[in-house]
């Protein structure tokens, strides 16, 4: 356990965020998102790493995937848990979420996606956020 890093086994935490390690828009969203976690609800994992591997997430095209209550979510559902689970303001973002059809939410979800990289790249590496290290898992 170096650097305030975790491995974790699949039924010691509950809510994991797996996001793509080498995308700098999806390291902006954890950073966002911790900033977001007041009560310290969530854990971030990358995709490439064995907390990944532990729960069983594959690395795939989605550039974000959710670990909560013993399930795995990837996309548009991913993204409306996670919200759900910091609680507070972001909490009402994820449930409005479901006012439209998942099939919808997952498209725009996958032209996101899909373009995260490209977009990534006009982006800056960002300083790490105070804290955020003691939320990373391996």
């Amino acid at each position: 356990m170096g650097c305030g890093k975790l491995t974790v086994m699949k039924d010691e935490v509950r809510n994991i965020v797996f996001f793509d390690s080498d995308c700098l828009m999806c390291q902006g969203a954890v950073r966002w998102l911790h900033r977001l976690d007041e009560q310290d609800r969530l854990r971030f994992a990358p995709l490439q790493g064995e907390s990944a591997r532990t729960v069983g997430v594959a690395l795939n095209e989605d550039s974000m995937a959710f670990y909560g209550k013993g399930e795995l979510s990837r996309a548009a559902l991913a993204v409306e848990r996670l919200l759900i689970a910091t609680g507070g303001v972001a909490a009402l973002v994820g449930i409005s979420m479901r006012a439209f059809p998942l099939s919808l939410r997952d498209w725009c979800y996958r032209q996101i996606a899909g373009r995260r990289l490209s977009i990534s790249k006009s982006l800056r590496c960002g300083v790490p956020e105070p804290g955020l290290n003691e939320k990373m898992l391996d």
